[in-house]
């Protein structure tokens, strides 16, 4: 199929600093825990901690070919999400999203996984519908497919569905649920295969039942098909692993998903490429606890006191460069301090001079809608002539936004647009 995912930007975020807005007893941006993972292959401990949150696996009995682990390890409420950087075009067609994944659920208060296809290149997305418990970034433009089994505290039989499907429109939601939920069967440790039917004005998910080698699949059933009216033809797409709180509900330390065979189709999009600021992977100090954590977030700090880290684009690619933007995932205190129509976000490129980047309307509506626990996807377009082809140096500040929790950024990436 073209448009085949050559190319995975893995984003993390944890929600308890977003639903609840407060760091770790030691002050870290977003702490993540250890996981105890099934076995993969070999040199592979059997408990992991970032990076190695997410493993490329040896084939085995019900999967023979290599595939993707994912150790989701955040409580309350965490997620792992990887996004396709190749765009996924639509325009005039119904385009078809494929992919296989462990889609197993004891209970809906565990984990399980999503699909998202969304009009910017953002990290991590969530959904606002049931008051967005999940605590996350909610997006933009686009929408997703929620996978479960709508059981609650009881591992009931082993089948999926489409919780529902969201539907976003200038960041308003709109949450479609399926009247009765058409369910397939699954076991742990086994792939099931989705089809994602996708057009401006319908989308369908069809799925099958789980296979017994990861290899040979039922044919598949209608799960649920919806109208729509899509305020865009062309996105990303995201394969996600939520934990919800798997160690209150499972007494389980991480959610594990696996996936394999990610693609679509339609035509191949060039003219960009992306450059990461890689997760910050700093640990706790020793006083803080015998829970292991790691961090992939960066404090910012004020502008009185000057940045706290200056980060690194390494290797920027600017050949037949148009334009360049900033996109990342940040996190606010907003019921305290001064108004957040206040806050005031600054940049700086290189060591040039420093430039602002005040809330939007529409960051401030999301900011101060009271269902996300201030956290907003930033995308901010920035001068191509203070760039160098090379390695590049990325330094924020704040102002007006209070220190006492300070902002947290993190997935944060250039994105350029070229010829």
């Amino acid at each position: 199929m073209q448009g085949r995912a050559g190319e995975l930007d893995a984003r993390r975020w944890s929600g308890s600093r977003a639903k609840h807005g407060l760091p770790s007893a030691d002050g870290m941006a977003i702490a993540m825990g250890a996981a105890t993972i099934p076995l993969c292959r070999a040199g592979i401990p059997a408990t992991i901690l970032l990076p190695q949150d997410a493993l490329v696996c040896d084939p085995t009995s019900s999967i023979q070919s290599r595939h993707l682990l994912v150790a989701a390890g955040m409580q309350n409420y965490g997620q792992h999400s990887f996004r396709i950087r190749q765009p996924f075009d639509f325009a005039g067609r119904t385009g078809r999203i494929v992919f296989d994944a462990e889609a197993h659920v004891p209970n809906a208060l565990v984990g399980w996984i999503s699909v998202e296809v969304l009009e910017d290149p953002i990290g991590a997305p969530s959904f606002d519908h049931l008051g967005n418990w999940e605590g996350g970034l909610i997006p933009r433009n686009g929408f997703e497919v929620q996978f479960t089994n709508n059981s609650l505290y009881t591992a009931s039989a082993p089948l999926i569905g489409v919780g529902f499907i969201e539907l976003f429109d200038n960041y308003r939601a709109t949450a479609l649920e399926p009247p009765t939920l058409t369910t397939v069967a699954t076991a742990a440790g086994r792939l099931n295969r989705f089809e994602l039917r996708v057009s401006k004005n319908r989308i369908e998910v069809y799925g099958t039942p789980a296979s017994g080698d990861g290899t040979a699949f039922a044919p598949a059933v209608l799960m649920v098909g919806v109208d729509v009216n899509l305020p865009f033809t062309r996105g990303y797409v995201s394969i996600t692993t939520h934990n919800h709180a798997s160690d209150k509900y499972g007494r389980l330390d991480a959610w594990i998903a696996r996936w394999d065979n990610v693609g679509f189709d339609g035509p191949v999009i060039g003219q960009w490429r992306e450059t990461e600021v890689p997760d910050s992977l700093t640990r706790p100090s020793p006083g803080s606890g015998s829970t292991p954590l790691v961090d992939v977030g960066y404090r910012i700090a004020d502008a009185s006191t000057g940045p706290a880290q200056k980060l690194v684009l390494r290797n920027v690619d600017l050949r037949d460069a148009l334009s360049a933007r900033l996109s990342f995932t940040a996190w606010y205190l907003t019921f305290t301090g001064d108004p957040v129509s206040t806050y005031t976000l600054r940049y700086r490129l290189n060591g040039r001079a420093w430039r602002e980047h005040p809330l939007s309307a529409d960051e401030l509506a999301v900011l101060t809608s009271g269902v996300n626990g201030g956290l907003v996807a930033h995308l901010i377009d920035v001068p191509l002539a203070e760039l160098v082809s090379g390695d590049n140096t990325l330094e924020f500040v704040t102002t007006h936004a209070p220190q006492s929790y300070p902002p947290v950024f993190a997935n944060i990436d250039l994105v350029l647009k070229t010829q």
